[in-house]
């Protein structure tokens, strides 16, 4: 599998993750952070297989 594909992939596991992680959490807590955190990181992951595929 290409390198574009596994973050893709990868970064749409780690977004929803997240999410669900910061939907069921208290606001503000430690795990409602955690959450918060995967589902940027998922959405980094996400941005960068995009990019990386954009010829200039």
């Amino acid at each position: 599998m290409e390198r574009f594909a596994r973050l893709i992939v990868a970064g749409g596991l780690a977004l929803a993750a997240g999410l669900w992680i910061a939907t069921f959490a208290e606001a503000r807590t430690a795990a409602w952070l955690l959450g918060v955190g995967v589902a940027a990181l998922g959405a980094g992951a996400n941005v960068a297989g995009v990019v990386s595929e954009l010829e200039l």
